[in-house]
């Protein structure tokens, strides 16, 4: 299976160049992933705008864990608040009584609103991240002109830069509003003869 697998990369050609240089998109991030630890070992720095980054399948989202300790700083930071609080009660200061009261009120009303952001992002990453790897899955990137496409046409028709990609993949994932402002592929235009002609549901790029 894996001689077969190979066999048919190889026989793979650019439907943009024609160039023979291509590989999975998998193959190829993975591939320039350790050529930046290779870098970074050796005293580099990896290179900003990477393939790894232009072609990610999903915007990755806090984890539960990571959640549950911003829930634990906020209410300790919120506790300091009803500490001053209880201070001005005793010390019969209404200055540090109300201050108290309003920084562990404001504190601890931040930190809800916080958690449950990052519970509704891993929420909409996790729904939309297998469509997402799917696409990723399916697609192949040529090195010579960097260009990404789906070699049956099964999941798009057509030719797209890795932008282009990034942004179709997002959108029908259901989290391209979430392209960092600073992303090209949040400004990118996935032309309307790409989108697949037949079979599931994709959102408008």
């Amino acid at each position: 299976m894996a001689n077969e697998a190979a066999q048919e990369a190889v026989d793979v050609v650019c439907p943009g160049c024609g160039g023979s240089s291509v590989r999975t998109v998998q193959q190829a991030c993975a591939e320039e992933r350790a050529d930046e630890k290779d870098d970074w070992r050796s005293g580099g720095e990896p290179e900003r705008g990477s393939l790894p980054d232009r072609l990610a399948a999903s915007p990755g989202s806090t984890d539960a864990f990571d959640s549950f300790l911003h829930f634990v700083e906020g209410t300790v930071i919120a506790g300091l608040g009803v500490g001053l609080a209880y201070t001005g009660t005793r010390q019969d200061n209404p200055l540090y009584t109300v201050g108290g009261v309003l920084w562990a009120v404001i504190l601890f009303a931040v930190t809800i609103v916080v958690i449950r952001g990052e519970a509704r992002e891993r929420d909409v990453v996790n729904v939309g991240e297998p469509r997402a790897e799917r696409m990723r899955r399916a697609a192949y990137h040529c090195s010579a002109c960097d260009s990404v496409w789906c070699p049956d046409g099964s999941e798009w028709q057509g030719t797209l830069t890795p932008e282009q990609f990034k942004k179709l993949m997002w959108t029908t994932a259901g989290y391209a509003d979430r392209l960092a402002p600073d992303d090209k592929a949040r400004e990118a235009t996935v032309p309307a003869e790409a989108l697949p002609r037949t079979g599931g549901q994709h959102r408008h790029a």
